[in-house]
């Protein structure tokens, strides 16, 4: 059995929540009277010259995120995870408080994956995350519990990368965490499809305003579903995308 994976943007579920789906993604100097909050973010993005080799910007807006999002968070709901403890909730409490307003999102594309840089005023459970994909949840299990892949089964591997190179902005970050994933999610019928993704979120202190969150979220093509399974692909190295969490950290922390 052969069944396609439809390329999709890496939502910000990318690593907490990857198991549950097979898809996969003011001025910082200005004073605190300056810029209107939804001119604020979109400063502190990357520019585009500072996108990874191979990859080219590509049009996503928050709304278009937190759509994409919705989906898989409403999927790990209904699914039943192993460790229990494990079941993420970083995701779940952020999507909603997502708007034009308070964040901004650059997305782009290579051969390889798809890449999603999002900075926001909203703060993101970093500690969450790191619960739920280290220790004893270094490895779980999901299995889907509604929807068209009802009954997949979903292991999810966690792997830390080395802590991003910020240079001078090092001092700035106030709370980290990168991850990269395997996951393998079997279907019904036997067939097996593997994705390897990277996730890293951070909280940034910008000068003269309020710290952001940045995350940065690399998806690699999906394998088809097929029996027996094929290997994935990385999107990159975990060096690689440890430099470029690095130069998403420094862009907000200029």
């Amino acid at each position: 059995m052969r069944v396609l994976v439809q390329r999709r943007w890496p939502v910000s579920a990318i690593i907490t929540a990857a198991a549950v789906v097979i898809v996969v993604a003011g001025c910082g100097s200005g004073p605190a009277a300056g810029p209107a909050p939804s001119e604020v973010p979109a400063d502190l993005l990357m520019s585009p010259d500072q996108l990874p080799a191979g990859f080219t910007p590509a049009q996503l807006s928050v709304a278009d995120l937190v759509a994409a999002n919705r989906g898989p968070i409403e999927s790990a709901r209904s699914a039943a995870f192993a460790p229990p403890e494990c079941r993420p909730t970083a995701d779940a409490d952020l999507n909603p408080q997502l708007t034009a307003a308070n964040s901004a999102v650059l997305a782009a594309r290579s051969d390889a994956g798809s890449l999603v840089e999002l900075v926001s005023t909203v703060r993101r459970d970093i500690d969450a995350d790191i619960r739920v994909t280290t220790g004893r949840c270094a490895t779980t299990t999901t299995v889907i519990g509604s929807g068209n892949l009802r009954g997949a089964r979903i292991v999810t591997r966690y792997t830390e990368v080395p802590n991003p190179d910020s240079g001078d902005s090092e001092s700035s970050v106030q709370q980290s965490s990168a991850m990269r994933s395997t996951v393998t999610t079997t279907l019904t019928d036997g067939a097996v499809s593997t994705q390897i993704g990277f996730a890293g979120y951070a909280i940034v202190a910008v000068p003269g305003a309020a710290p952001v969150t940045v995350q940065l979220t690399v998806g690699g093509e999906a394998t088809p579903a097929t029996k027996p399974p094929s290997g994935a692909t990385q999107p990159m190295t975990d060096a690689e995308f440890a430099a470029a969490l690095g130069e998403a950290i420094s862009a907000a922390a200029r």
